[in-house]
């Protein structure tokens, strides 16, 4: 699937970034923040495991992160300057895509535990207290994706065969399948009404945005092209959505920023460059959009106007920067880094 294949390829780059003769045979990732002018860069955790992707709680006022420092994948938590740092899971099985109820009062997550080889969808208190398994069943479930007002969840699932896009309460009853094709549904976005559901799907021969009502209705293919677009992101007020294709002749082994408006008219390049440009997210006020591109040899953080104009490269630095996130208030932006660790 085309998201796993990304991911993979961006995890390629970083541990490729890490050769010499001088550095060891792998990078470690680390959080760190950034003001979304470029200045105040500020380093978060410090410590030999990866550390990643940074998730801010939405009143901004702690990060959740993922790290393998205990032997196994743990969901962690610390204060928006770094401190306080606690673990909320402790299992012998890996934990992991944490994700913030929008009041900040629980985390849901995948994880692995139960001996199921495929991921489950639970539940915990911001604490880490009051775990509950979700989905509860033998296939591949997840990630969570919250519904704006935080009575829903959705997620996708192959546990009809393909991945389709189901929801859920948020205490896991009521379970809907929205989607029912032969092709594989991925990467999901409510859109800041709740109303509908942005995703991927492939069920047409190639991956294609789609948006459907909240209740599976309504089912509308965005785009339309021989390429492959990906990524989807809705604009806070609703009206556009952010995406990837590798639909320009002049680069088509790279992927460019795109916006179209939400009933798919007005598509426009924003990056329109030969380098390979990804995971786009928009600030809080919709003003801006962060992404990660490898046009200056390794993956950097990017922001530049939703018009495309004042791009600036945030990080600027021989390392690879990824799995970006704004904060709340759009002042800061977070992120995983990936710097070389010198031989003792």
């Amino acid at each position: 699937m085309k998201k796993k294949l990304l991911n993979l390829v961006v995890l390629t780059l970083a541990l490729a970034a890490c050769g010499g003769a001088s550095y060891s045979a792998y990078v470690n990732y680390e959080v760190y923040v950034i003001n979304a002018d470029g200045n105040g860069l500020k380093k978060l955790t410090d410590h030999p495991a990866d550390d990643w992707p940074p998730v801010w709680s939405p009143d901004g006022k702690q990060i959740a992160f993922t790290t393998h420092r205990d032997g196994y994948t743990e969901i962690y938590v610390m204060n928006a300057d770094g401190s306080g740092l606690t673990r909320l899971t402790n299992h012998p099985a890996h934990d992991n895509s944490p994700a913030w109820s929008p009041d900040g009062r629980q985390i849901a997550f995948m994880s692995y535990r139960d001996g199921d080889p495929y991921g489950e969808i639970y539940l915990m208190n911001a604490d880490g207290s009051d775990l509950k398994n979700l989905t509860n069943n033998p296939a591949n479930d997840g990630p969570p994706v919250w519904s704006p007002d935080g009575k829903q969840i959705a997620f996708t699932s192959d546990r009809d065969g393909n991945r389709e896009v189901y929801v859920m309460k948020a205490d896991g009853s009521g379970l809907t399948r929205l989607t029912n094709n032969s092709g594989d549904d991925e990467w999901l976005g409510w859109s800041p009404d709740g109303k509908q559901i942005a995703f991927t799907s492939n069920h047409g021969g190639n991956w294609e945005i789609y948006a459907m009502n909240a209740d599976g209705s309504g089912l509308t293919g965005l785009t339309s092209n021989p390429a492959e677009d990906w990524q989807p992101a809705w604009s806070p007020d609703g009206r556009q959505i952010a995406f990837i294709s590798n639909r320009d002749s002049s680069h088509p082994d790279s992927f460019d920023i795109y916006v179209i408006n939400a009933d798919g008219s007005g598509l426009n390049n924003l990056t329109n460059h030969p380098a390979h440009d990804d995971f786009p997210a928009w600030s809080p006020n919709g003003g801006q959009i962060a992404f990660t591109s490898s046009r200056d040899g390794e993956r950097e953080i990017y922001v530049m106007n939703a018009d495309s104009s004042d791009l600036k490269n945030l990080t600027n630095n021989p390392a690879d920067d990824m799995s970006l996130a704004w904060s709340p208030d759009g002042r800061q932006i977070a992120f995983s880094s990936g710097l070389p660790r010198p031989v003792d």
